[in-house]
C-alpha cells in the first residue's frame, strides 16, 4: 500500500554542517526541494544555493542557510515555501554529516553523473581524492567529500548545489537497485535510513514499508535537475551573497505549483549559471 498522499508531493531535504554526531544544529548548507509528480513516476529536484539572499519567514532577511539556526525547521520550511510562491512542503528530511555518511554506507555506495572533474586534499588526513567527469561511484566518506567540495569548481557553491542534486538522484536510483536485489530485506534497510535522519511530516518508521510502491514507480530517467535562479553575486553587510533573479524564480514557482516544470525548462533551460537578469 502506498502511504504517500495522492497528487504532487513536495519534500524539503536539507543537510546541516554539524560535525557533532548527536547534533542536528548548524547551518543548512544543502537545501533541495524534491517534487514527486502526481503519478509518482517522475521527479524534479530544485536546489537553493546556501548564500542565496532571501526574506525569512516571520521577518528578517539573510542567506537562506541562516534561516535554520535563526528559527529551526519550521522557519526554514516557511522560508523555502515563501520563496517558491507558497509551495506546500509536505515532508522535511534532515541529516547531519554522520547521518549522511551512514546512509551512504547502508546503500553500499551509489553512482552519480559528475559534470566537472575535480581533485581535493582532505585536510584532516592529507588524502587526495579525485572525482573524474562521467559516471562515478561514491562510497563511505567520499560521498560527503564530493558533496562539500566547492573551491576547486568555477562556479563555487552553485556547482556544489548541482552536486547535491546529483547525489540525491543517485541515492534514489540506488534505493531502486537495493529493492530489486533484496526485496525481503528492503524494509530493514529503510528503517536504518530512517534512523539516520529527522523526518518532519506524517511518516513514521512503521509506515516505511508503504514507500516501496512509490520508490518502485520513480523512473530514474525522468529526474529534472534545477536551481532557484540567481542573477549574480553581491555583498550585503560585508557578506558575499547570491542575488535572486526574482522574475525567473517566480516563473519556476508557478511551474512547481502546477506540478510540471516542462514549460519552464523549455523556456529557460536547466542551467544554473547566474542569469544576469
Amino acid at each position: 500500500m502506498d502511504v504517500l498522499p495522492a497528487g504532487v508531493i513536495n519534500v524539503l531535504f536539507f543537510g546541516t554542517d554539524s560535525r557533532d554526531p548527536k547534533s542536528l544544529g548548524g547551518n543548512a548548507d544543502a537545501i533541495i526541494v524534491a517534487q514527486l509528480s502526481a503519478d509518482h513516476q517522475s521527479m524534479t529536484l530544485v536546489s537553493i544555493a546556501r548564500d542565496t539572499y532571501v526574506d525569512y519567514a516571520g521577518g528578517g532577511r539573510g542567506k537562506i542557510n541562516g534561516s535554520f539556526p535563526a528559527g529551526g525547521t519550521e522557519k526554514l520550511r516557511g522560508t523555502v515555501s515563501n520563496l517558491l510562491g507558497g509551495l506546500p512542503i509536505h515532508y522535511v528530511v534532515q541529516a547531519n554529516f554522520t547521518g549522511f555518511i551512514n546512509i551512504t554506507r547502508w546503500l553500499d555506495g551509489f553512482d552519480v553523473q559528475n559534470q566537472k572533474a575535480t581533485s581535493v586534499t582532505v585536510q584532516s588526513t592529507g588524502r587526495r581524492v579525485t572525482f573524474p567527469a562521467g559516471t562515478i561511484t561514491l562510497g563511505g566518506t567520499d560521498a560527503l567529500i564530493y558533496s562539500r567540495e566547492r573551491k576547486t569548481m568555477p562556479l563555487g557553491d552553485l556547482d556544489r548545489a548541482q552536486r547535491h542534486r546529483a547525489v540525491l538522484s543517485g541515492m534514489v536510483s540506488r534505493l531502486k537497485e537495493r529493492l530489486a536485489e533484496d526485496p525481503a530485506g528492503f524494509a530493514e534497510l529503510l528503517a536504518s535510513l530512517y534512523g539516520n535522519v529527522k523526518v518532519t511530516g506524517p511518516l513514521d518508521a512503521d509506515a516505511l514499508t508503504g514507500l516501496v510502491p512509490a520508490i518502485s514507480a520513480v523512473d530514474a530517467g525522468r529526474v529534472t535537475s534545477l536551481m532557484v535562479p540567481i542573477r549574480g553575486f553581491g555583498t550585503v553587510n560585508g557578506a558575499s551573497v547570491n542575488l535572486l533573479d526574482e522574475a525567473r524564480t517566480a516563473a519556476l514557482a508557478a511551474a512547481l505549483e502546477q506540478g510540471d516544470v516542462t514549460g519552464y525548462v523549455e523556456r529557460y533551460g536547466a542551467g544554473y549559471a547566474p542569469t544576469g537578469g
